[in-house]
């Protein structure tokens, strides 16, 4: 039994398909994200459980870009707005107050922009950050597993899901189960939506800086700490968004 074999084919065989059903939206994604930038906006990344891997992929990392920031519930109980049975309890994520809560933390300009990540687009903590999101005038990314989404039922009081909501929609070409190898019929093992979500992420990065500069614009990419001067260029970059990007 080959099973890193089996996973790795298996895994590309997703990392294709998103690869060749993908490619428009990411493209206008992308587009989305540049004009965002270039207004000094920051791409304000939600995502919840498994969905934070695709805001980590993102925010402030060598040869990532630099205008983005993280909305994290764990920082509801680290600030002390609610405690940490709160955080960790029964439906934590389909409670729309929550929403309301974690958008308070921060400080969202009108020029940013939010890219919202769930597998299933459909609890309600994502729904009304899109929602409001979108009532202040923010455009809006749903990053989603198409397949989950379609299984599961709206959990906020609107009935709405995510894709209802966005502006731009991406499939992470999952499974509604996620799970890929059954190897003796028992137990499904393995994901794929971290796995096509964390290439998209940098889908989108190689997209939003092909973009820039094929239109001769500067685009605010950080260095490694490894490289000579990387820390006074990527505090240059970074200061003009301070009380932002790292609120």
């Amino acid at each position: 039994m080959s099973t890193t074999k089996d996973f790795f084919q298996v895994a590309k065989q997703y990392l294709e398909k998103a690869k060749e059903t993908q490619r428009e939206p990411i493209k206008n994604a992308a587009v989305m994200m540049a004009n965002c930038m270039e207004t000094d906006g920051i791409i304000q990344l939600f995502g919840i459980d498994q969905g934070r891997a695709f805001s980590m992929e993102l925010g402030y990392r060598a040869g990532g870009l630099m205008p983005f920031h993280q909305f994290n519930t764990k920082d509801l109980a680290l600030r002390g707005v609610i405690s940490e049975k709160e955080l960790y309890a029964e439906g934590f994520n389909d409670n729309t107050e929550m929403a309301h809560k974690l958008w308070d933390l921060y400080r969202v300009e009108p020029t940013d922009m939010f890219i919202i990540i769930s597998n299933s687009g459909c609890e309600g903590i994502v729904v009304e950050a899109a929602l409001m999101a979108k009532e202040k005038g923010h455009k809006v990314i749903a990053v989603v597993s198409k397949a989950n989404c379609a299984e599961v039922s709206a959990k906020h009081p609107s009935g709405k899901k995510l894709v209802d909501v966005a502006d731009i929609v991406i499939d992470n070409c999952s499974l509604s189960h996620d799970a890929l190898l059954d190897f003796d019929g028992t137990n499904k093992i393995t994901q794929a939506s971290t796995i096509t979500g964390n290439v998209i992420a940098q889908m989108l990065t190689a997209e939003v800086y092909h973009y820039l500069k094929s239109a001769g614009k500067d685009c605010p990419v950080l260095l490694s700490a490894n490289i000579k001067g990387a820390d006074v260029h990527n505090r240059e970059l970074s200061d003009k968004y301070l009380g932002r990007w790292n609120s």
